[in-house]
């Protein structure tokens, strides 16, 4: 019997050539018959009615005629290759209309072996070769998505895993395999975040938040995910799918802005109530020290009065650190004192905030220690870096050294600060017997923000310390520390070759008047006594009044007999400036001095613009003394002197 496919039939080829050819009906989508040449023998009626011809018009002409030229050459080359060598060929081919045809072209052999015709069976496979194109397209872009992709199986085991998943993780595809998804939870806090999940799952809803996971390294990093069921026909779940996102970078910048945040929160209340607070300390301040210039040297009331100043001197340093938080302008104090005296300040400022397990050392080796700073941010660099050593002690206490030496560029100076510049140096360093700084740490320390502190820390402390150090004052910092061997910071000074100013004195030492007339304008009743008292103590003749209305009543139409107007600058109505601008449309002259505990509007850009002198709250009897002369002398210096009334 002869192979229905390699031999034809004999009726299907007829001896005459002149018998009917029947209509092929395979099962293929279209097949036809061709000799070699590509006349056509026999054909589907599906072939013809998609060529757009009859069927009888199909029979008996050249198949090849009915393409364009190159298609038809490429065509007429397959088939004559398998009439030549009597070997079937199968390629896949593209219509004009762009469907993708699978071709089959079938030697039929006669007696003698040669190829008599050929049968060619043509398959449209369009909707598959797409759905495969997509299933390809598909898993290439899951191959390359940023995104890491997990595919779930439905017992919960891995079942497929991107490049992304693998770069985030540092798990290979063929180690985490048909192994439990529950294997990328570890710990209390990931496990208790799986369970949300599975429960969410297990209601087939989908789930969206952000986990910790523990990476193969050790690393934790944060991820923000969605895992859903992946549901065919009829709504069954095939499985699930997971997609993370690497947001550890992110978060960790959303707590620094939220962080920054709450600082500029503190800045703005700390701007708020500087102003109320400074008020309170003034009167203490003032009346404290008036009560020492009245009281005979022995008398046992003076230690009291003493420390009573002390204390009010330490808040408003305090405020001053607030403040100091806010970026906001603010008017510097430099002036040349010694750094001894601000570390004995510290010393008695943080003792009594220590725990009885950590003790504290004073070691000053040099009295060459001036400096020209604000010894409010010195003061401020001092406790932030004892406040961290303390904090290292915290556990098993220990010793904090505060000391003092010169620093003459000499060899370990050049070790720790080879890129200073200054000849003449202090070096101020803090040292704790603390656990030291790992040094993947010691690099950082310095950045905003950072912080190793579990609760309560803000990451902000030695970066003021550098940014007052070195943007500030032209200085330098160094650390030096090693894990369990505690860890000391250096601060190196240029020191200051000038007079010191003078230390703080009594009302009996501070400069007078003689008999001036003052328009003091302060709308809080103790402090605008205390300083009127204050006023007529130094010389001068005062009126005092509660806000600017009264003040402007008060001043005339050309304010005169007044020599001096001294003006808090935050009032109810009116501002200080606003006050001195209307004073001066009715006399230009008049010499001023703006006061104040804080605020955003007194920049010396406005001080220069105005004028006038500014004395910042809580002041002394001397400070307001200097303030009043300042500002008459330069007023004399100009040949603009008021009158005495």
């Amino acid at each position: 019997m002869q192979d229905p496919i390699r031999r034809a039939p004999d009726w299907f080829l007829p001896a005459d050539g002149t018998s009917a050819v029947p209509t092929l009906d395979p099962a293929s989508n279209y097949a036809m018959l061709l000799r070699p040449d590509g006349t056509v023998l026999a054909a589907d009626e599906a072939l013809a009615s998609r060529l757009g011809l009859a069927h009888g018009d199909l029979v008996g002409r050249c198949i090849f005629d009915l393409f364009a030229p190159g298609v038809a050459a490429l065509r007429r080359a397959v088939a004559e290759d398998v009439a030549r060598l009597g070997l079937a060929r199968s390629y896949q081919d593209r219509s004009s209309s762009g469907h993708v045809l699978d071709v089959l072209v079938q030697p039929v052999l006669g007696e003698g072996g040669a190829a008599q015709a050929l049968a060619v069976f043509v398959c449209d496979v369009t909707g598959h070769w797409k759905l495969a194109h997509d299933r390809l397209r598909l898993s290439a872009a899951l191959e390359q998505a940023v995104e890491a992709v997990i595919l779930i199986e439905n017992d919960f085991t891995i079942g497929y895993v991107n490049q992304a998943f693998e770069a985030m993780t540092g798990y290979p595809h063929s180690e985490v395999r048909g192994r439990p998804v529950t294997m990328l939870y570890q710990g209390p806090i990931q496990q208790a975040a799986y369970a949300e999940i599975r429960a969410a799952l297990d209601e087939g809803d989908a789930w969206s938040g952000r986990t910790f996971h523990t990476v193969k390294d050790g690393r934790m990093i944060r991820v923000e995910k969605t895992v859903s069921p992946i549901r065919g026909r009829g709504g069954v779940v095939l499985g699930f799918v997971s997609v993370w996102r690497d947001v550890t970078r992110v978060a960790e910048l959303e707590r620094q802005l939220r962080q920054a945040q709450k600082m500029e929160a503190i800045a703005t209340l700390a701007g708020g109530i500087a102003h109320d607070f400074n008020n309170i300390l003034g009167p203490i301040i003032l009346h404290a020290e008036l009560g020492l210039a009245r009281l005979p040297e022995g008398d046992p009331v003076r230690s009291g009065l003493g420390e009573i100043l002390g204390a009010a001197h330490r808040a408003g340093a305090l405020v001053g650190q607030i403040l100091s938080l806010s970026r906001r302008s603010e008017a510097e104090e430099p002036s040349v004192f010694g750094l001894a005296d601000i570390l004995r300040e510290c010393e008695k400022f943080l003792r009594p905030s220590l725990p009885a397990t950590i003790d504290i050392v004073l070691d000053l080796r040099t009295p060459d220690d001036a400096v020209l700073a604000d010894p409010t941010q010195v003061h401020q660099v001092v406790i932030n870096l004892a406040t961290n050593a303390a904090y290292a002690m915290r556990r098993a206490g220990g010793t904090l050294t505060l000391a003092l030496e010169a620093a003459d560029r000499g060899a370990p100076c050049r070790a720790m600060f080879p890129d200073a510049q200054m000849e003449r140096a202090v070096l101020l360093t803090v040292r704790d017997t603390g656990e030291g700084i790992p040094p993947e740490r010691l690099e950082r320390i310095f950045d905003p923000f950072f912080t190793t502190r579990q609760r309560g820390g803000t990451g902000l402390g030695l970066t003021v310390v550098h940014g007052i150090v070195v943007e500030r004052l032209g200085g330098a910092v160094h650390v030096r520390s090693s894990p369990g061997a505690g860890a000391a910071f250096h601060v190196l000074l240029p020191r200051h070759e000038g007079r010191r100013s003078e230390a703080r004195a009594d009302g009996a030492q501070a400069p007078g008047g003689g008999g001036e007339l003052v328009l003091l304008v302060e709308d809080e009743a103790p402090l605008r006594q205390g300083t009127a008292m204050v006023l007529q103590r130094l010389g001068y003749r005062v009126r005092a009044c509660a806000g600017p209305e009264e003040a402007l009543e008060s001043f005339g139409p050309a304010g005169e007999g007044f020599a001096l107007v001294l003006a808090d600058v935050t009032m109810p109505g009116m501002t200080g400036t606003d006050l001195l601008r209307r004073l001066r449309q009715r006399r230009p002259d008049i010499p001023a001095v703006l006061v104040s505990g804080y605020s955003e509007i007194v920049t010396p850009e406005l001080l220069r613009e105005l004028g006038a002198d500014y004395l910042r709250k809580p002041f002394t009897i001397r400070g307001l003394g200097v303030a009043l002369q300042r500002a008459l002398g330069r007023s004399r210096g100009r040949g603009q002197g008021g009158g005495h009334g």
